[in-house]
């Protein structure tokens, strides 16, 4: 089984690094959440953790965790169905 390594965007992940934008591949997305000095926070919880209780940042908010939803704005949300 191989470990899909590439980061994905939660549609609840919020910062203001993100806003607005579209990423045209998974470089251009991991490269502006990566570099981000803006704090994460999660639009179920407003607060920088989860429902989950568990940290909001790209590194943690990705497809496994139970509240993750795909973003639209990913690149890869193009395959998902």
């Amino acid at each position: 089984m191989s470990v899909d390594s590439t980061l994905h965007l939660c549609d609840h992940l919020q910062c203001k690094a993100l806003m607005g934008r579209r990423f045209r591949s998974s470089q251009d997305l991991e490269t502006a959440m990566m570099h981000s000095d803006s704090q994460f926070t999660c639009l179920h919880t407003t607060q920088p953790w989860g429902p989950d209780q568990d940290l909001c940042a790209p590194e943690y908010c990705q497809p496994g965790r139970a509240c993750f939803a795909m973003s639209a704005r990913d690149p890869g949300a193009a395959g998902q169905s």
